[in-house]
């Protein structure tokens, strides 16, 4: 594949973003000490962004793949091993510790892999050469602001090829808005300590909605005469509006929490969800009807509901 970079030239690039970094009190011996030995964008970086996968799975195939039994098994055993820590910060941060886990699980298996790729150099990558730029340079002087301040050293700032990195692969703009210091060591170390990483999803969710104690998804049955147009994770209606057209459970019982707004999805393959208030919160983490639906197969299975 042939890459076609913008302009400006890469070192009239790096020139003007230095000056901009300067200007948002950005050290300039920082900023020059990471940028001299940086000496382009990396292609595999934006062959990655430009490459699209070709294979349409399946819900259940993606969730066989996510969620596999051998990835419950672990989250079975870190939710046993760590859930003092978690029953603390849901008592803090009122999040179900069974969502917390599968999050962490899907995000970085449980922190085993936060990925290999320089999250200064996707940033300045994607800020410099991508079809999001403006997206992504705010992000790049984040991450130069959370080196700044000693949050992370620079050989353990890595994460996926998006700039996402810590064991809740966040952004470093969320790194800002969510993350926790929960062990309370002057760092937001979303990198290394687990309480911090729990906090930090954890309070991701509470800031984005969740309510604890409330429903996620059922799986449901949909009457002969039910109008497609109407399924979709966007259009919301109270759920007893969906029972009155003819939505029942798989038992064909009459639905839970009949005043909750809720949406109606039918993933590829299906099956057909009622989803509820939480699950929105979770589509912020990840835009994903896959992703989401797993996240709650996960905490399903991990704490045996």
């Amino acid at each position: 594949m042939k890459i076609i970079l913008a302009q400006p030239d890469w070192n009239e690039w790096v020139f003007a973003l230095k000056q901009e970094a300067v200007a948002q009190q950005i050290d300039p011996v920082l900023f020059d000490m990471i940028f001299n030995t940086m000496n382009g964008p990396d292609l595999k970086i934006l062959r990655f962004e430009q490459t699209q996968p070709e294979h349409r799975m399946t819900y259940l195939e993606y969730q066989h793949t996510r969620a596999d039994p051998y990835k419950i098994m672990l989250g079975r055993r870190e939710y046993q091993k760590n859930k003092n820590i978690l029953f603390d910060i849901e008592h803090d941060y009122p999040v179900d510790p069974c969502f917390v886990v599968a999050l962490w699980g899907m995000e970085s298996s449980y922190g085993r892999y936060t990925g290999h790729f320089s999250v200064i150099r996707s940033l300045a990558t994607l800020a410099y050469a991508s079809q999001r730029k403006d997206n992504f340079r705010p992000e790049l002087f984040d991450a130069l602001k959370i080196l700044q301040q000693h949050q992370v050293d620079l050989d353990q700032f890595k994460g996926e090829w998006a700039g996402a990195s810590g064991q809740p692969q966040f952004l470093p703009s969320s790194w800002f808005k969510y993350a926790v210091d929960y062990d309370q060591d002057g760092r937001k170390d979303i990198w290394n300590s687990k309480e911090d990483t729990f906090a930090s999803i954890a309070n991701y969710l509470i800031k984005n909605g969740w309510q604890n104690n409330m429903p996620f998804t059922i799986e449901v049955n949909l009457p002969a005469y039910f109008d497609i147009g109407l399924i979709g994770k966007n259009i919301e209606k109270t759920v007893e509006e969906w029972s009155h057209l003819g939505v029942v459970t798989t038992l064909g019982d009459p639905l839970p929490y009949p005043a909750l707004l809720a949406s109606i999805v039918q993933p590829y393959g299906g099956p057909t969800f009622l989803t509820y208030p939480n699950f929105k919160v979770v589509l912020s983490y990840n835009n994903s009807i896959y992703y989401a639906e797993t996240i709650g197969y996960m905490a399903n299975q991990i704490c045996g509901k």
